[in-house]
């Protein structure tokens, strides 16, 4: 979506230090006849523009000290609206320089502000039909001179700053070097590549300085037609203090969403001071991700123009960026639009892959669009590749000995998170500084500092993976904070005495909270304050349930027993929380939470997909080349879409096959699911590949499908062409295969069903994207774990204008619930929540792990005789394993876990369990016999105990055998759908036999 734009007054302020901060405006270019008229001063330049003298008809030059003017005849013209499409999409230099009132300009700074402008597609809702960005380094440049970088003194003396654009005023900015290479290379570019300019045509162009007339322009608008304010420095002091600014993020394995809040003390007027976390596309920087953006993440080098001859300058540090990935909706586009298929130049979640820690066996690569070859650059550019090495470790944790940044990028995917959470940092930091973010939620002149961090995490993600997900989020904040100059590069990090020595003070980061609690509190708080005007005790007393006995001591009509349900890209959740007065009465009445029971499965949204696609994507596609000739069109298939195993040329490419073709045609059939009429027994989609999809895959992709079609084809056929292969769907098969369990969501939503069934609940939240379906609301409504009108569907459910991602008084997507939820447990522990009292703390995750052993091969099941610990707590300090326990083992095992007693209850992978040693192998391939036994590490009597790690292993003579025999490594992916180490989004293995 297009920036909101802001009506800046006639000056703004920036903070000083806050990053890269940007401007944004919209206009309809107006063209003039007699305007782009120019000459040159020398022979050499630079390039001036002419004025046109309305009343003598002629083109004048501007007198010197206020003298008459000169009457020149032009040599050369270029209209505005040529010169804005050579220029469109480009950062070039902006001369925004020192002044004194009224227009006299100083010297510099020349290196910290850049223009682009881009034209829309169409024009925007006040019918502009152009975006300009103005991008500015608020960085005070401390060992720089002040002709290139704003600096210290600037602040210290309050000197304004703004743009320069007649002749007179820019002409020093021009005459430079480095100035002017920069926009003849521009212009080159375009005119060779875009244009076909014969040489002979390009020669000429430069000697009449072409590209500095298309630059001024540029500027004669913008001083003409735009109103661009003056800008000063200000950074917090003794009269205006920083505000703190609390971060929540949740980030999904699918879709990710935030939520800034602001604390000003007692200015505070509850959920006003709010925000939704903004990430703007750096490619197209006139775009915003919606709140609700895409987890996945491509590498990308931020560039603000043309760095060469930024350094040329003298400056090596302009508009640092403190991340090399992208997310969101540029993220997509990158995938989308990938040539290169050298390596992989991103995943589709980091979150996916926390546990991953293997260097990765390939060099990951910039993704690009535009590039000139199809060999990518390596994802390696400053500032981080000086601040981590070659597996994405940060320097700081490392010995002083080894640390090397980086040489080959072989980064670890669980690493993938830290760059993810980089990106997210700089956009959040950039964001809370905006000066449009200032304006909006006032206090405009403060500066605004980080003070929390706040993480949901799903009912899900085991304790291991938590910690590893803190130690992510712990390193991007080092990261950041080291690459924005803000803590000494080669200093430790780890200690609060460290963090100590930051010019910007380093926040808390907290991830208590679970998200499907979280999406409890919306409908808790939209209920309290919205329907019952703040009388929770009537709002209990309504919905509790009659048939349910109260618990001993609590007076009927007083406590709230609620469930929730939500189905994301990656995880279901489930959480059954009781909710209890206490003895107050109306407004002053107080809420205390107590989790009953919380489980997560790893099945969900994106499994539901690859099941459309395997259902009916695929078997269109069979049916359609056996039609054409194909002999084994099943063969066919699974060379190009099966699991091969390989990492390789053609690995990649059916890694984009799965991104570009069917991973679209499956979301368009769950979107015509969606909205389809569920009392129309035969609604369906009938439709070709081509009709579904909106971007057609690129030429790569199409070869690689095309050629295998050929060559598998009898000679003489005609084309094939998979843009017209039919698909013809009818929803009332899919729901009654979703009933029947069919579909791999069917057997979580069973047992989570179950498990609330058994605990008698007031209502049932439901939310998450699939749960929009019909075929899903249907299997619901079937297990009925409450009465039917005790379902809440939180997709419909209205909500008032205090949320912030409504759409239209609705939720919209349900996603963004346990983020806004862990917003209101934020507000509710600092009792910033007018009416509504609620014991947030007591809402804290715990481990669902309680029995472990080995899963069975075909699905996630651990039978009773597989398990080999029970009844585990890890959340219990100075647990141990029963130490005269110990396990047979006859291969290479997948160890997994479930929460109840009872061998129906779906598991969930955590460790692969494999043998490293041939000669080990070899002997029990033959008669031998391996036990193991395990333990657990980090408990003791003040701490509870973070991981199992192998304790010991012997073969059945009683032979000891070697630690590095045996591997006992965290893999909560291993699944026959996902070939054990990629997911199928991104291995592309969309194809079973």
């Amino acid at each position: 979506m297009l920036v909101n734009l802001c009506d800046y007054k006639q000056s703004v302020t920036l903070i000083a230090n806050s990053g890269v901060q940007f401007l944004d405006f919209g206009l309809t270019p107006q063209e003039s006849a007699h305007y782009g008229r120019f000459v040159r001063k020398t022979a050499n330049g630079p390039l001036l523009r002419l004025d046109f003298d309305p009343t003598s008809g002629r083109y004048t030059l501007p007198g010197r000290a206020g003298g008459q003017p000169e009457v020149v005849k032009p040599e050369s013209t270029q209209t505005l609206h040529y010169s804005l499409d050579v220029l469109d999409g480009i950062w070039l230099p902006l001369p925004f320089l020192r002044f004194n009132p009224p227009r006299t300009f100083i010297d510099g700074p020349d290196n910290w502000a850049r223009i682009q402008v881009r034209k829309l597609s169409e024009p925007d809702s006040a019918g502009n039909t152009h975006r300009i960005t103005l991008a500015f380094d608020s960085q005070l440049a401390k060992n720089m001179p002040a002709a290139l970088a704003p600096c210290e003194n600037d602040l210290l003396n309050g000197t304004r700053f703004a743009l320069a654009w007649r002749d007179e005023e820019v002409a020093d900015f021009l005459d430079q070097t480095w100035i002017d290479g920069w926009l003849r290379e521009s212009f080159l570019q375009y005119a060779s590549q875009v244009e076909n300019r014969s040489e002979q045509a390009i020669q000429q162009a430069l000697r009449s300085f072409e590209y500095q007339a298309h630059w001024l322009n540029l500027l004669t608008l913008l001083g003409e037609q735009l109103t661009v304010p003056e800008v000063k420095f200000v950074t917090h002091t003794l009269s205006t203090p920083a505000i703190p600014v609390d971060l929540i993020l949740d980030v999904g394995n699918t879709h990710t969403c935030g939520v800034l809040i602001e604390d000003h003390g007692d200015a505070n007027d509850g959920l006003r001071q709010t925000a939704e976390l903004q990430v703007r596309s750096l490619s197209e920087p006139q775009y915003l991700n919606d709140p609700l953006f895409t987890s996945r993440v491509e590498f990308s080098e931020a560039r603000f123009g043309k760095q060469h001859f930024s350094v040329e300058s003298g400056r090596d540090d302009a508009f640092v960026w403190p991340s090399i990935v992208r997310v969101g909706d540029e993220a997509r586009a990158l995938a989308m639009q990938r040539v290169g298929t050298e390596g992989s130049s991103g995943i589709s979640s980091p979150r996916r892959y926390l546990w991953d820690e293997t260097p990765a066996l390939q060099d990951w690569r910039f993704s690009q669009i535009h590039g000139k070859t199809q060999r990518e650059p390596l994802a390696t550019a400053f500032p981080l590749m000086n601040l981590m090495n070659d597996d994405g470790q940060p320097l700081f944790r490392l010995p002083h000995e080894e640390r090397l940044p980086v040489f080959s990028p072989q980064y670890s995917r669980s690493t993938l998170m830290t760059h993810m959470l980089c990106e997210i940092l700089a956009q959040a930091l950039g964001q809370i500084n905006s000066v449009a973010t200032r304006l909006r939620l006032g206090f405009p002149a403060s500066p605004r500092q980080l003070r929390t961090l706040i993480l949901t995490l799903p009912s899900a993600m085991p304790k291991q993976e938590r910690e590893i997900f803190r130690q992510r989020m712990f390193e991007a904040l080092a990261l950041v904070w080291k690459a924005m100059g803000w803590h000494p590069q080669d200093e430790d990090f780890t200690t609060p005495k460290q963090r100590e020595k930051s010019v910007v003070p380093v926040p808390e980061i907290q991830m208590e909270w679970d998200e499907a609690s979280c999406g409890q509190l919306v409908w808790l708080y939209n209920e309290a304050i919205s329907h019952y005007a703040g009388r929770t005790e009537s709002f209990f007393n309504a919905l509790a349930r009659p048939d349910r006995q109260p618990e001993p001591g609590v007076v009927p009509g007083r406590a709230l027993r609620v469930a929730s349900i939500d189905i994301g890209g990656g995880t279901t959740d489930m959480a059954i929380v009781h909710y209890q007065l206490d003895d107050g009465v109306g407004a002053n009445v107080k809420i205390t939470p107590h989790l009953l029971f919380r489980e997560g499965f790893k099945v969900a949204g994106d499994d539901l997909l690859l099941d459309i696609i395997q259902r009916c994507v695929l078997p269109s596609l069979q049916t359609a080349l056996q039609r054409a000739g194909v002999t084994d069109a099943a063969a066919l298939l699974a060379t190009l879409f099966g699991d091969s195993g390989r990492i390789d040329t053609q690995a990649i490419l059916r890694q984009q096959t799965a991104l570009q073709l069917f991973m679209p045609l499956g979301h368009a059939v769950l979107s015509a699911w969606e909205q389809s009429d569920i009392n129309d027994p035969f609604a369906g989609l009938h439709a070709t590949f081509g009709d579904l999809l909106i971007r057609r895959p690129t030429s790569n992709v199409m070869n690689y499908i095309q050629q295998a079609i050929d060559h598998a084809l009898p000679s003489g056929s005609p084309t094939f062409d998979i843009f017209n292969v039919p698909l013809q769907i009818q929803f009332s098969q899919l729901q009654e295969a979703l009933l029947a369990g069919q579909f791999t969501l069917t057997t979580p939503l069973h047992a989570v069903c179950e498990a609330i069934s058994h605990y008698h609940c007031d209502i049932l939240l439901v939310t998450g994207r699939p749960t929009c379906l019909p075929g899903v609301q249907e299997l619901i409504r079937h297990l009925q774990p409450v009465p039917v009108n005790r379902i809440v569907w939180m997709d419909k459910y209205q909500v008032h204008e205090w949320y912030p991602f409504s759409q239209q008084g609705r939720i919209g997507n349900p996603k963004s619930t346990a983020a806004v939820g862990a917003m209101l447990c934020s507000l509710a522990l600092d009792l910033r929540l007018p009416r509504f009292n609620f014991k947030a703390a007591d809402i804290g995750a715990y481990s669902t792990v309680r029995y472990l052993g080995v899963l069975d091969n075909t699905v996630n099941t651990l039978r009773d005789e597989n398990i080999w610990y029970h009844e585990i707590d890890l959340d219990k300090p100075g647990a141990t394993l029963d130490a005269r326990l110990h396990f047979p083992l006859r291969g290479n095992v997948t160890l997994g876990f479930r929460q109840l007693a009872n061998s129906r209850w779906p598991a969930t992978p955590l460790y692969c369990l494999s043998i490293n040693s041939a000669e080990l192998a070899k002997t029990i391939a033959g008669d031998g016999v391996l036990n193991v036994r395990l333990k657990l590490r980090g408990s003791s009597k003040d701490s509870a105990p973070e991981s199992f790690i192998l304790s010991d292993a012997w073969l059945q003579d009683g032979t000891p055998v070697a630690a590095d025999a045996l591997t006992l490594k965290l893999n909560t992916l291993a699944d026959r759908r996902h070939s054990g180490s990629h997911y199928w989004i991104d291995s592309g293995s969309v194809y079973l036999k």
